[in-house]
């Protein structure tokens, strides 16, 4: 599958995300969600090789990053996910199909599917993996899993062990895994990731990147760089650039805040995937 659309001439994929929903309206109004993500493509393309947004609130930053020519990851499952006995359950979008992606202007289809091997209901998650990829396939664009992993009560859980679980069941569905950090960094030395960053890359022939999951962007940053010399392709980066913006009060000190720090941050990053 070509991915020329998400990738820099060196083959390095670097996205600016912010896909986020349900989480970014407790930051910000309902009416700013398009405005906020219009800011993010405006500030972050120049440094990066694609967009990640929603369809539901992206319309306009799409637009920004065509002007721009990057790519464009759009977003195929709902906000959040439904909770039962069985497992978590990620919910697709009835009318944001693949070819209605298409037409809105994506170059890749992404799907985050929340995801436990022990979990009842870890097969009804692979068929929708399946569904979408099939979607993905029928249109000739590049789909990308977000595999996210969680405990189940009554099994013994680490993040690095479900991780790699989750990257043996999905990685023949897919053309590039997103992958959360192995180990958390509140809790584990940031090190104790290598052997599984490094199983990663011996497990798949595909590339995989890392996204940031909301760490810290120090934290981030020193995890990017131990994955980068682990077979990492790239990043998916989005609230560790961006989340201080919600400690500012006034709508004026947050967009401040964006086009300082944030974009400040931002460029860092991309500099050391060039």
């Amino acid at each position: 599958m070509e991915l020329s659309s998400l990738t820099n001439e060196n083959g390095f994929i670097k996205i600016a995300a912010f896909d986020h929903r349900d989480s970014l309206q407790k930051l910000i109004s309902k009416e700013r969600m398009s405005e906020f993500k219009s800011i993010c493509a405006e500030l972050f393309s120049p440094y990066s090789t694609a967009i990640l947004v929603d369809p539901e609130f992206g319309a306009d930053a799409i637009k920004i990053a065509q002007g721009q020519n990057k790519g464009i990851l759009l977003g195929r499952e709902k906000s959040g996910y439904t909770d039962n006995p069985d497992g978590r359950e990620t919910e697709l979008y009835e009318n944001f199909t693949a070819m209605k992606l298409k037409e809105m202007g994506a170059t890749a289809i992404k799907l985050l599917v929340y995801y436990n091997s022990d979990a009842k209901n870890a097969e009804e998650q692979i068929e929708i993996v399946k569904k979408v990829s099939a979607e993905a396939k029928e249109i000739d664009l590049p789909f990308l899993i977000e595999p996210i992993t969680y405990p189940i009560d009554g099994h013994y859980y680490h993040q690095g062990d479900s991780i790699i679980k989750a990257v043996t069941d999905l990685k023949n569905h897919c053309d590039i895994l997103k992958l959360e950090y192995p180990v958390d960094p509140k809790i584990e030395d940031i090190e104790n990731a290598i052997p599984y960053l490094e199983q990663i890359s011996e497990e798949i022939n595909i590339p995989w990147i890392l996204l940031s999951r909301g760490m810290k962007f120090d934290h981030y940053k020193h995890a990017l760089k131990i994955a980068k010399t682990s077979g990492c392709s790239g990043y998916a980066v989005g609230r560790a650039v961006w989340q201080e913006f919600s400690d500012f009060g006034s709508w004026e000190d947050k967009v401040k805040f964006m086009k300082t720090v944030a974009v400040d941050r931002m460029k860092e990053i991309s500099e050391t995937w060039n």
